[in-house]
């Protein structure tokens, strides 16, 4: 299969339209998401106990997180050598959630991925004017339009890009049980094309493009 089709997220374009997922303690830190971004991709950090081998980490863990996504992000772009983006996945549930997320944009992060919850207050803790850009993950058609609704009425500001989990994606699924059981007869394609009807408004009312990648799943869907 051939893959020429670049990936634009605003001014940040990253030649190939991969965006490794972000696997939490230690799996998904600068050596794989440098990597990535080496060969063109977006090399993806997640800051999930980052810090697990830091020295002094039992005593201060937070503390220790904070260090290691520094660390991580400059060492993964420097791995990457200008080719490519490095950025982050930051999980809503964390309990120092506002602090990863500024620890990344002062690390230089080229984007910020968020989700195992909403991330209402995402645009909050990252300014528009830095270059760091933000993306909410989401299961869908109705969480994306609370997400996109909410940051434009509270921030004036809309995501930009839309990662879309769906019940073949691995992570933080917003599925119960019951649809999981029935997960071949799902026709999760139409909750796509939902998901993308509705962020059309706010690329018209922000006059900007809103990719959508689509995580996991058959291969119809990378269309999106």
């Amino acid at each position: 299969m051939s893959i020429n089709k670049q990936l634009k997220i605003g001014d940040l374009t990253a030649k190939l339209p991969i965006i490794q997922g972000g696997m939490g303690v230690g799996v998904s830190r600068s050596s794989l998401a440098g990597a990535v971004a080496k060969e063109g991709g977006v090399g993806i950090i997640s800051t999930a106990q980052i810090g697990y081998d830091e020295e002094g980490f039992e005593k201060d863990q937070a503390a220790c997180n904070n260090r290691a996504i520094h660390k991580h992000i400059k060492r993964a772009k420097e791995l990457a050598q200008g080719n490519g983006l490095v950025g982050v996945n930051i999980m809503v549930a964390l309990k120092h959630y506002a602090e990863h997320v500024k620890e990344a944009v002062a690390a230089g992060a080229d984007v910020i991925i968020s989700g195992a919850g909403l991330p209402m207050n995402l645009p909050e803790l990252v300014s528009e004017t830095c270059r760091t850009k933000i993306a909410p993950i989401v299961s869908s058609k109705r969480a994306a339009q609370l997400i996109l609704k909410m940051w434009a009425h509270k921030y004036d500001r809309t995501a930009d890009f839309l990662v879309v989990e769906g019940p073949k994606a691995g992570g933080h699924l917003g599925f119960s049980r019951e649809q999981l059981d029935e997960i071949d007869t799902m026709d999760y394609d139409e909750e796509i094309r939902q998901i993308i009807a509705c962020k059309e408004e706010y690329e018209k009312r922000y006059e900007k493009k809103i990719p959508v990648i689509v995580a996991g799943g058959n291969l119809r869907q990378s269309r999106y």
